[in-house]
Parts: C-alpha cells; sequence; structure tokens
C-alpha cells in the first residue's frame, strides 16, 4: 500500500486525470485533479520563462547604438526600434521567446503593453504610458504615431532587461550640466527672435515647469527646427 502510495504521487497531474478517469472518481474529485493539473503546467512554463530569460540576458549581444544626435556640447547616440528588433531577433528564436505589443489610445493618455512570451505559454508584461508626442510640426497622427514607437522600444527595453542598451533624451547624462543646457538654449533662442520676434512657444518667461535636462534638450530641439522653418532661403 505504501509503495503504491508513493508511486501515484511520482505521477504528474496528466497522469494522476488519467488514473482518476480509469477508477471512476467522482466530479469532484475529477475537477480538484484539472486544477493540479493547470497549476502544474502554468507553474512549470513560468519556470521554463526565467530560465529563457536568463539564458537570454547572458547570450544577447550589446546592443549598438546605431543613430547620433549632435548640436552644441550635446552629443548622444541610441538605438531605433528597428535596430534593437534586428540585434536581438536570433537570441529570442534560440531561447523561444517572443514579443509582441498591446496598445490602448485615448485622447488623453497613449498605454502600451509589451508581452513577452515564452514558447512554453507563460506571458510577462511591462506597460507604459504617455500623453501624444506633439513636438515639431506633427499632426495629430504623427504625434500619436511617435509617441507609440517612443514606448514600443522602451517597453521591450524594460520587459527584456536591456537596460543599457539606449540613451537618448530622457536618459540621464550626468556629464552635461545644466548651465552649459541653458547657455545653448539661450543661443538658439536668441537667433530666432531675431528673425521671428512673435514667437513665444519655448520663451524663457512661457516654462511653466522646473528646467530640467529633458526640457533643455527638447527647447533646444524645437528651436532649431523653427529656425530651419523661418531662416530666409538662399535666393
Amino acid at each position: 500500500m505504501e509503495t503504491e502510495l508513493v508511486k501515484t504521487e511520482q505521477l504528474n497531474p496528466t497522469q494522476l486525470l488519467a488514473l482518476a478517469v480509469d477508477k471512476d472518481l467522482d466530479i469532484d474529485k475529477l475537477s480538484r485533479l484539472m486544477d493540479l493539473q493547470k497549476s502544474w503546467e502554468a507553474d512549470k512554463a513560468r519556470k521554463s520563462f526565467f530560465e529563457a530569460m536568463t539564458r537570454f540576458q547572458s547570450e544577447v549581444p550589446d546592443l549598438r547604438k546605431s543613430k547620433a544626435v549632435s548640436f552644441k556640447e550635446v552629443k548622444y547616440n541610441y538605438a531605433p526600434l528597428s535596430d534593437i528588433t534586428r540585434q536581438i531577433k536570433d537570441t529570442c528564436k534560440d531561447c523561444g521567446l517572443s514579443y509582441r505589443w498591446e496598445i490602448q489610445d485615448t485622447k488623453e493618455e497613449i498605454k502600451v503593453t509589451c508581452l513577452i512570451t515564452h514558447v512554453d505559454g507563460h506571458t510577462e508584461r511591462t506597460t507604459m504610458t504617455a500623453s501624444p508626442d506633439d513636438s515639431g510640426s506633427k499632426n495629430k497622427i504623427q504625434a500619436r504615431g511617435s509617441a507609440i514607437e517612443y514606448l514600443k522600444r522602451y517597453s521591450l527595453i524594460g520587459a527584456l532587461g536591456l537596460s543599457t542598451s539606449d540613451s537618448d533624451i530622457d536618459g540621464a547624462q550626468p556629464e552635461i550640466s545644466l548651465d552649459i543646457l541653458h547657455k545653448a538654449y539661450m543661443e538658439e533662442y536668441g537667433k530666432l527672435i531675431q528673425i521671428d520676434s512673435i514667437y513665444t512657444k519655448w520663451s524663457p518667461d512661457n516654462w511653466k515647469s522646473e528646467p530640467t535636462q529633458r526640457l533643455y534638450l527638447k527647447a533646444i530641439g524645437e528651436i532649431r527646427k523653427k529656425l530651419i522653418e523661418v531662416s530666409p532661403k538662399p535666393a
């Protein structure tokens, strides 16, 4: 009897279910065994997922930051989403991992969720939200597309633990002081108001929050775009 109990405990839930059917157990016992099977399979899939993630993070190559941005003293490189996906696709495939995104778009907010799934069925989700990116001369569709692309890139980076793969205007760059950024911003703004004296969007008097590195970089970029628009064209 004891030997038979030990053998039964060593069976997986699928085998136990088959045994229960063979022994004509009642519905309640069958239901409990089915729940046991689901729980066992989910736990097994979850362990497989994290084993695959551990392997992925040990094998994924260092991602190349192929796109460079430079103006004044400010320089940085970053990897666009298309480059990230191209560089990780082989390692993802070898580790049995895939990814996709779910997008929810309201008038005020865009929410992007990156889902990382293992071949055994377990999925983990990473969600980020943002407002439409209305910088520059974007129309409403472009503003949403830009924000979605941004959120897809960063949710994928976060979901796969690629924290060192990307550095752009939201990344910390302690070597660039706010004094340097303020000087560059004021120089660009001074050039612009000599051509367009009624320009007010990024006027120093109109900032609604404390200047940060991100805001300075955004302001400089916007002013440079405006300068290109309004500068006299050669004859």
